[in-house]
């Protein structure tokens, strides 16, 4: 039986958290599904625990191959998948139990929506919650929807997805042949391959979310400013490259350009570059003067004059 969605999930060392994210995708209601999970050369037993998984689950797939990066993964599982409908998971993520059929249902019945994504709880690693990911944007937060359920479709999406990317990867269901259209993730992007995507699929179709939390993001210690450069300068490359090919307001821009002056400010203020955190806090608040671009702004002076 030809299964309702494919679930795709790339791992790389993440035994210690595969258990928890798999459980998630099994305990799924109402629909059908097949489970790809393809590992990226990990070491740390994944896969010895992944083939004693296969032999339990009989729709779980498993696609080993050599270090490739996530984005190659992916790519891989997109190729393969069965299913007209796909959802992403990261291995370290997991979802309710009722995620996926309700995703389903409203794509189904709205074919001009190419992309739909939910709300999400930030938790740390002792799975207490933090902060829901739409509080954070005040330019998507909306205190009237702050307790609906249903799923809507984003007003100009495009826009607002280029200065205010507020889809978490593993709350994402995507239609197949709308994402193979797009060629995919980008693997010739060093970071931020999802948000290209997304960008993309805004551009073929119509985006759809819901307020309400149907997955949680581990936020692992480990894993906080890792890579973050890297992924701010290809944000930087994707907006130069989108706007030069779309249709793209001035406002859009300007509101874009202070997003990406905000992570810059949030990666030297990680790294307790003082001096640097609030040259880019000062750069994002004159740019787009709105709150959180001001409490990092005088955080930053009272850090500096301490």
């Amino acid at each position: 039986m030809k299964p309702d969605i494919s679930v795709i999930i790339p791992n790389y060392n993440c035994k210690a958290y595969l258990g928890k994210a798999l459980a998630s995708v099994i305990k799924q209601t109402d629909v059908i599904l097949e489970i790809i999970v393809v590992d990226d050369g990990s070491t740390d037993g994944s896969v010895e625990w992944l083939e004693k998984a296969s032999q339990t689950y009989s729709n779980l797939i498993l696609v080993k191959q050599i270090r490739c990066g996530v984005v190659a993964a992916r790519n891989k599982a997109i190729s393969i998948a069965q299913a007209d409908y796909i959802a992403f998971l990261d291995a370290d993520d997991y979802w309710n139990e009722d995620k996926l059929a309700t995703q389903l249902a409203y794509m189904k019945s709205n074919q001009k929506c190419t992309l739909s994504f939910t709300n999400y709880m930030h938790v740390d690693e002792q799975y207490n919650k933090i902060i829901d990911c739409f509080s954070y944007w005040p330019e998507f937060y909306n205190k009237e929807l702050k307790d609906t359920t249903k799923y809507q479709y984003l007003s100009n999406s495009q826009d607002m997805l280029l200065y205010a990317n507020v889809i978490g990867t593993s709350t994402v269901m995507v239609k197949r042949d709308a994402i193979q259209s797009v060629m995919c993730f980008d693997n010739e992007l060093k970071s931020a391959s999802d948000w290209d995507c997304w960008l993309k699929l805004a551009s073929v179709g119509e985006v759809a979310y819901t307020y309400q939390c149907a997955m949680d993001y581990l936020m692992r210690s480990n894993s906080i400013t890792s890579n973050r450069i890297k992924r701010i300068d290809a944000m930087r490359l994707i907006l130069k490259r989108f706007v030069s090919s779309n249709n793209v307001g001035w406002i859009t821009q300007i509101k874009a350009g202070a997003r990406l002056n905000e992570c810059y400010g949030e990666y030297y203020r990680e790294m307790g570059q003082k001096v640097p955190a609030l040259i880019w806090a000062l750069k994002a608040f004159f740019l787009y003067p709105h709150r959180r671009n001001l409490r990092h702004l005088l955080h930053d002076i009272k850090s500096l004059t301490a």
